[in-house]
């Protein structure tokens, strides 16, 4: 067989075989069967092999090969639509855990990537360290400054080695898309999908940035507490941040006997995760006991930004309707909403998909809050969407455990504990700040700017068009019998266009004027932004009327 082009490197040959040995050493030989024959193969081989334990299996065998593979099989835990949710619960429990490197290799990454050595910059370095990963190991230290900080350091070679691993997995993908007949996936597309999340997580500056972003979210909020991120100390492969003094959130026992309430704190936990995910869209997406902390002032203190979360407005809209829906116990809704997002396939049989779905509604719908889990509703949606494939917006499934893990430490620090009821009490929060007339133009001031833009360039408009009409001498028919009635109907479609811009001028002035302070009030409102309010409704009433009334009578 001609050797394809990608293993004529030595060194990606030897890792290739390598890959193919420890798949065949833990059962996994039929897909080696599949890569190394020449012809096509139907996709029910790989459903078809024993499935006794294969969630571990594939859990220990990525762990085997290493750390491209661990991040990959984490990263691969958020795909619902792809793994079912028995695989999806091993893959989870990956441990990125595994011996550490000599503190002279580590160093040596250090002093290549901060410019020195290290005495020149921490007056103390401890070199044994407190955790120690498959792409970095992380050490305490201190800095000249006396600042008292966490140093996490790449492993040498690691990238080269996560590089050599995506080639790898790149050409793997493409054989299995040309051999594997009637496959649902594109395996080269997941793969790209997948390595694009890995490789980021090798630039450690992207990982500082997220916990800026965090930081500034929550620096008005008590409960809280993000380290800083020392960035003179901070490079793509070398992460030094501020040293959190804390207890982590499974301590429960040592929590208690220092006097922390327990209950305040799993409440606060939920609410933080409610506001990453409504308010600003970015969410901690490796949320567990370990990254969790209580500092000496009772905050909770996030930490490894290595994961995140996004969610675009839209999505958090799509969200809180699908919330809406279940709550409603209104599963056509929620067929419409899954549609409209793109999240049906063509060839999904709608009928079972309802009939499934209104069970799960259903449950929600029927079980008080209180008693609600949220692994096990986790493990029902996820169960459904994987039955029927369902693409899900990106973010949901990562989404959906963070609220697992929040609920599970919340019931652990506190029995009574439930996500349900706080996020009952969040939405109501929230929707009170919506109707807040000032906070809906403080939110919508973009998009009020925006109008402001394009109405003050209407009238330019109108007159370049009317220029360039003129100026190509464009002739217009008309029937003189008809020309009085037409001029009559031009002047009032041309006044009501006026009128209405007018209003609409009015509405957005106005909105912006109520954002500041000062000046007579009327209702508690500024006065000139109420009366701008009032005739801008008056004129568009007129409007109504001559469009609505008067012209259907002439009709």
């Amino acid at each position: 067989m001609r050797i394809p082009l990608f293993l004529r490197n030595r060194e990606i040959y030897k890792r290739y075989r390598d890959i193919l040995k420890i798949l065949t050493k833990n059962g996994f030989g039929f897909i080696v069967d599949i890569l190394s024959r020449g012809g096509r193969v139907p996709f029910y081989l790989l459903r078809g092999h024993d499935v006794m334990e294969i969630g571990e299996r594939i859990r220990n065998t990525l762990e085997e090969l290493g750390p491209t593979f661990i991040k990959l099989g984490q990263l691969i835990s958020t795909r619902a639509d792809l793994i079912p949710h028995d695989i999806l619960i091993e893959l989870s429990k990956l441990q990125d855990e595994v011996a550490p490197e000599e503190f002279e290799s580590i160093k040596k990454v250090l002093e290549s990537e901060l410019g020195g050595n290290i005495e020149e910059f921490f007056s103390y370095f401890e070199e044994k360290p407190l955790a120690s990963a498959s792409i970095g190991q992380v050490y305490r230290a201190r800095t000249k400054e006396g600042k008292d900080v966490v140093v996490k350091v790449q492993r040498p070679e690691v990238d080269k080695k996560i590089h050599a691993d995506v080639v790898i997995l790149k050409n793997i993908a493409r054989i299995l898309n040309e051999r594997i007949v009637d496959s649902p996936v594109d395996f080269v597309e997941i793969v790209e999908e997948l390595t694009d999340s890995l490789l980021n997580e090798l630039d450690y500056t992207q990982e500082g940035n997220n916990a800026d972003r965090f930081r500034e979210n929550f620096k008005n909020q008590d409960y809280i507490y993000i380290p800083e991120v020392y960035w003179d100390y901070t490079t793509k492969r070398v992460l030094t941040m501020e040293y959190i003094d804390g207890i982590s959130v499974k301590n429960k026992e040592i929590l208690r006997e220092k006097g922390y309430d327990l209950k305040r704190i799993a409440r606060n936990g939920a609410w933080s995760i409610f506001l990453q995910v409504y308010k600003y869209g970015l969410f901690h997406g490796d949320l567990h006991p370990g990254n969790i902390l209580i500092t000496k002032e009772g905050k909770i203190s996030y930490i490894d930004f290595g994961i995140v979360g996004y969610l675009d407005k839209s999505s958090r809209e799509v969200l809180i309707e699908l919330f809406k829906a279940f709550a409603e116990n209104d599963t056509e809704e929620v067929i419409e909403i899954l549609s409209d997002i793109g999240a049906i396939r063509a060839d999904t049989n709608l009928r079972n998909l309802k009939a499934d779905l209104g069970r799960i509604i259903n449950y929600f719908y029927t079980t008080p809050l209180k008693n609600i889990n949220v692994n096990d509703s986790m493990r029902r949606i996820m169960g459904v969407v994987y039955k029927y494939k369902l693409m899900l917006p990106p973010g949901f499934t990562l989404l959906l455990k963070a609220l697992a893990t929040v609920e599970g430490v919340g019931r652990d620090l506190d029995p009574d504990f439930s996500i349900s009821d706080v996020a009952r009490d969040f939405v109501k929060e929230m929707y009170l700040k919506k109707i807040d007339v000032k906070e809906v133009i403080k939110e919508n001031y973009k998009d009020l700017h925006k109008t402001l833009i394009i109405l003050r360039k209407f009238p330019l408009r109108l007159q370049s068009i009317m220029t360039k009409l003129i100026k190509d001498d464009i002739k217009v028919r008309i029937n003189i019998d008809e020309s009085e009635s037409l001029r009559y109907d031009l002047n009032v479609m041309i006044n009501k266009v006026i009128v209405s811009i007018i209003a609409s001028a009015l509405i957005v002035g106005s909105s912006l004027v109520l954002t500041y302070g000062g000046g007579y009030k009327i209702f508690g409102y500024n006065a000139i932004g109420f009366f701008g309010y009032v005739i801008a409704t008056m004129l568009s009433l007129w409007v109504f009327y001559r469009i609505f009334i008067v012209e259907r009578k002439k009709k």
